[in-house]
């Protein structure tokens, strides 16, 4: 079964928090453990340390050690320090056999301490936890001294239960699971909090996902978030633009594709069928057959343009980059249109600037220049001007072709390179141009890495300007 990203990472988290929590308290417990310990037996070593120096004082005063006087005083003694500490005490002869001590019997003693236990007693005190193998039923915290005086040995013992201990870690454990329980607690909240602030995004980016492999792309993501996923999501975004703008070229790509074939193949159609019928006398027929010529020789500039704009943008067609005399293929492509300019009185400026060079592909950069210009002398006013000039900048060269006449429209700036698009003044003056030869420069110059932009100002001129990579003059050639 598929999981969830909301139950994965939420599973993870959960499960990092637990075992930190385990951990944690792992380490608390044992350190909680080692300072119980430690201050039990400081506070043994202090209690019967009391209980040694009171003996080797009784000693010391000349008491006699097997007298009953001096067992009696020995076992008040460890009485009162019990009731004083909370401790028990209890004082041993050589053999391990009690001789005082401050419990009466409260607490079960079996037998004798054993002689391994004695043995590693010393004077400087001896320090266990346990039963004194075997010589208490229960558990204990145990502290004992070796007292040697003459020919008797005695022996201090002072202890503490362990109950106390199993209270405070009871306590101890109940304090964590409290406390870890909160922490879960919080944690889940917390989590699911941010979980789903983080998979909502997810979620509304492949619902919209699934909106636009439907082809609708008007649904957007909205989230504020300054984080990856805003980011993930403005991108999303900026995505769905481009495909809807892709979807209406594609649609208007269509249409006017539908729209330009359609015109020709209808005038063809119906002049040929005129003919067939008999419908159009025979002294016209020449006349309506040279309009179908045309109407051809348009249908095959346009299937000509859509697959030289469909191989420039697919990277079929490989540069073959050279370097070449730019002005040079200017002025042959000014030529081209002389007697069209001529028609018209159009002064031509710039073709005496000094000689510059490209490193491009010449035949592409002739297209490139040749497009321009003939749009140049379609749209110039009579009687005005089409000038050409370049800039080097570097790595690249910009080169503009400026004509005076009525210019373009901001809005019309913005589509002049799309394909088939034709301005309102456009539509009367062109009537052989199928729309795509902006479109096709476009493309020629991105294919360079170049830019084009257009700039114009109504009334008065509208000028191209694209850059292409600057070329080195040939070597000058040694003369002997």
């Amino acid at each position: 079964m598929r999981k969830s990203i909301f139950s994965q990472i939420f599973y993870i988290c959960i499960s990092a928090i637990t075992a930190s929590i385990i951990l944690v308290a792992t380490v608390h417990i044992f350190l909680s453990l080692e300072t119980y310990h430690r201050d039990r037996r400081n506070e043994l070593i202090k209690y019967t340390w009391n209980a040694v120096q009171y003996t080797q004082s009784l000693i010391f005063s000349g008491a006699d050690t097997g007298s009953i006087e001096f067992i009696t005083s020995a076992d008040n003694y460890l009485k009162n320090l019990s009731k004083s500490t909370g401790a028990e005490f209890m004082m041993a002869d050589a053999n391990g056999r009690r001789l005082a001590a401050s419990d009466n019997g409260k607490y079960e003693m079996l037998g004798e301490v054993p002689s391994g236990v004695i043995g590693q007693i010393s004077g400087e005190g001896t320090y266990s936890y346990g039963n004194y193998g075997g010589f208490y039923a229960d558990t204990w915290f145990i502290m004992a001294y070796k007292l040697e005086f003459g020919n008797n040995t005695y022996y201090i013992f002072g202890r503490l239960s362990s109950e106390g201990m199993h209270a405070y870690m009871g306590k101890l454990v109940f304090f964590i699971i409290i406390t870890a329980l909160v922490i879960l607690i919080v944690a889940y909240l917390l989590l699911s909090y941010a979980v789903m602030n983080i998979v909502r995004p997810i979620r509304e980016m492949t619902m919209a996902a699934h909106r636009f492999g439907e082809g609708d792309f008007s649904e957007k993501v909205h989230i504020s978030d300054r984080n990856e996923l805003g980011y993930l999501a403005n991108s999303f975004n900026e995505m769905a633009y481009s495909l809807e703008r892709i979807e209406e070229n594609r649609k208007s790509f269509v249409s006017n594709v539908s729209h330009e074939l359609k015109t020709p193949m209808t005038t063809i159609g119906g002049f040929v069928n005129g003919i067939l019928e008999g419908v159009i006398p025979k002294e016209e027929q020449r006349h309506y057959l040279k309009i179908v010529s045309e109407e051809i020789d348009r249908l095959a500039r346009l299937v000509r343009s859509m697959l030289n704009i469909s191989k420039y943008e697919s990277g079929e067609i490989k540069l073959q980059t050279d370097n070449f005399e730019a002005s040079a293929i200017i002025v042959r492509t000014v030529l081209l249109f002389e007697s069209r300019l001529e028609s018209k009185k159009i002064e031509i400026k710039g073709l005496d600037d000094e000689k510059f060079y490209l490193n491009a592909d010449i035949d592409l950069v002739q297209q490139v220049i040749y497009n321009l210009t003939e749009n140049a002398a379609k749209f110039v006013n009579e009687g005005g001007y089409i000038e050409f000039s370049h800039e080097e900048q570097g790595k690249m060269t910009a080169l503009r072709i400026r004509n005076s006449g009525e210019g373009l429209k901001e809005s019309e700036m913005l589509k002049v390179f799309d394909r088939f698009y034709k301005t309102d003044e456009s539509r009367g003056k062109d009537k052989t141009g199928v729309g795509l030869g902006l479109s096709i420069v476009r493309s020629i110059v991105r294919l360079h890495d170049g830019t084009i932009t257009v700039r114009s100002k109504p009334g008065e001129y509208t000028e191209f300007e694209f850059t292409l990579p600057t070329g080195a003059p040939p070597p000058k050639k040694s003369t002997k």
